[in-house]
């Protein structure tokens, strides 16, 4: 379970966060928002890369600024603006993944095999990161994430770059893996949550508007209208 309770961020005198509670079990949960709204500045606290001004967040049950190396442990996170090793191989990269995950040999091999496969980079495995187009590396960052099968998978909109056919194995994926994980993820892109979310909540300008079960969120603010209209009207 993940669980934010009143959660404040400010970057000096700008809110980035204003007292945002919410709930999250397993399943997949969307955050919507436009670019600016507060994404990622949750997901951030989430994942231990920032602090909260004040509130507490808990994974699992842990506090992440009490017990961040231990929030670590059980998740996994693609950010909005992957960055890889650029003097690694996209294979290097995933072993290195692995081996810090403490993955036997055969388990990184095989996980290797089975990711590269099914978002085709096959061919990509043994080119260094920094000489890939912007859609494999959000590929092979995306691969990073769910390597190690988290128990908490964070992805601060994972499929920015994708190509079309891939794009819809990402959200297969994700879809499928929320069955027996946590999964949370941020998205502006409202049909996406549609297909996969159980539960959303909606962000603006660092403030939740709602949060609930997709159907009764999607009743209460009309998730076929314009995201942008219906959250700034809300504002």
């Amino acid at each position: 379970m993940i669980e934010c309770k009143a959660i404040t961020k400010k970057f000096d005198s700008f809110v980035a966060l204003s007292e945002i509670s919410f709930t999250v079990e397993k399943g997949v949960f969307g955050l919507l928002g436009t670019n600016g709204a507060g994404k990622t500045t949750t997901i951030k606290i989430l994942v231990t890369l920032l602090r909260p001004t004040s509130g507490t967040a808990l994974i699992d049950g842990i506090d992440v600024v009490k017990s961040p190396m231990e929030v670590k442990k059980k998740i996994g996170y693609l950010p909005e603006m992957p960055m890889l090793f650029e003097h690694l191989t996209g294979r290097e990269f995933l072993e290195l993944l692995g081996t810090l995950r403490m993955m036997d040999k055969k388990a990184i091999e095989g996980r290797i095999e089975e990711l590269a496969r099914m978002l085709g980079i096959v061919e990509y495995l043994d080119v260094l990161c920094s000489t890939l187009s912007k859609g494999t590396r959000q590929k092979l960052a995306f691969a990073g994430a769910v390597f190690h099968e988290p128990e908490y998978l964070f992805l601060d909109e994972p499929m920015l770059g994708m190509d079309p056919k891939y794009w819809h194995v990402a959200k297969n994926y994700i879809k499928d893996y929320g069955r027996n994980h946590v999964v949370f993820m941020s998205t502006h892109i409202t049909n996406l949550a549609e297909e996969i979310c159980d539960s959303i909540g909606i962000i603006h300008r660092g403030k939740l508007l709602a949060c609930g079960k997709l159907g009764e969120v999607k009743g209460a603010l009309s998730l076929e209208e314009s995201l942008i209209e219906k959250i700034d009207a809300a504002g």
